[in-house]
């Protein structure tokens, strides 16, 4: 159960705060405009990004995601106040949505286990949850942007990332996988005689596609394992040969191919748009944040954080 929101970070370093070695109590780590981020909230979140399946922990590591969770604290500070400041909300429908999506994850007394582990209570995580919906609900609208995007940067997009813009053959298969290799001859040999390969699929097949007569819907090449790439070599309507694979031993049917095309400009416009946009908009909310945080009076002790 991650409620932490990963808010982009700038850097991952402490910019913009200034260092404290002054008389700050022992249990406050930082302050954000009179604000204190108490040891243990850090601790609590702290101890949830170490929870995650994978993560390593050197010492190294450590230390860089002790700074890297404090400016995240630090920032969801300011994003929270300046959300509450602009009339932002979060009703109590979205924060019992928010609960029961946690909840999901966690069947039977695992989400009762999970919020011990954490040492939290219901009514504290639905707290903690509403400063995190604030802040995304406050990133989305900062990260909106307003202004125009020219024909001209829209032309140069395209002709820079044409690549992006290059359709890679596709092809609808079905297929029939078994786990033995002289069951799929004498499955080849019933289709080589007329026999339906819908029907034999959802006959046969061992693969969960055997329900929709083996269908594997459309896929380019390199996107499944390389015994499937065949297909790419088959004309539409006809059957493969027994094709060995770790998974089994498969039979394909091509039924239907399509060719390598280019995107046109015009067919493009409307994603390059979208991407244009994201990255202005990204632009500016590192623009807006640096400005928040720079505004803010913000108090780090960072001798207590590297202890």
């Amino acid at each position: 159960m991650k409620i932490l929101f990963l808010l982009p970070l700038i850097v991952v370093s402490l910019w913009g705060c200034t260092p404290w070695e002054g008389s700050l109590p022992e249990n406050i780590l930082a302050r954000v405009d009179g604000e204190p981020i108490t040891l243990d909230d850090f601790e609590r979140e702290f101890k949830e990004l170490i929870l995650e399946p994978g993560r390593g922990m050197d010492q190294g590591d450590q230390i860089a995601l002790k700074e890297a969770c404090l400016n995240q604290m630090i920032e969801r500070r300011l994003l929270i106040r300046e959300a509450r400041r602009l009339g932002i909300r979060v009703s109590q429908d979205e924060l019992d949505q928010a609960v029961q999506e946690i909840k999901k994850d966690y069947p039977g007394q695992g989400f009762d286990e999970r919020l011990n582990l954490r040492g939290i209570t219901l009514e504290g995580l639905k707290v903690q949850l509403e400063e995190e919906l604030l802040a995304e609900k406050m990133v989305r609208t900062a990260l909106q942007y307003q202004g125009k995007i020219d024909e001209e940067e829209t032309s140069q997009f395209f002709r820079t990332h044409h690549s992006l813009f290059e359709l890679n053959p596709k092809a609808r298969v079905r297929q029939i996988v078994v786990s033995d290799g002289e069951e799929a001859l004498q499955i080849l040999k019933r289709l080589k005689n007329g026999e339906k390969f819908e029907k034999l699929a959802l006959e046969k097949s061992l693969g969960p596609e055997k329900v929709k007569g083996g269908d594997l819907g459309y896929f380019s090449k390199g996107e499944k394992p390389e015994e499937f790439d065949r297909v790419f070599t088959m004309e539409p309507g006809t059957v493969s040969e027994v094709i060995r694979s770790p998974y089994g031993y498969h039979i394909f049917k091509v039924e239907a191919r399509s060719e390598p095309r280019s995107i046109s400009f015009e067919e493009a416009r409307p994603r390059i748009l979208q991407e244009l946009r994201r990255k202005k908009g990204e632009e500016e909310y590192r623009k807006w944040l640096k400005d928040l945080k720079e505004k803010a009076r913000v108090k780090i002790n960072t001798k207590r954080l590297n202890s």
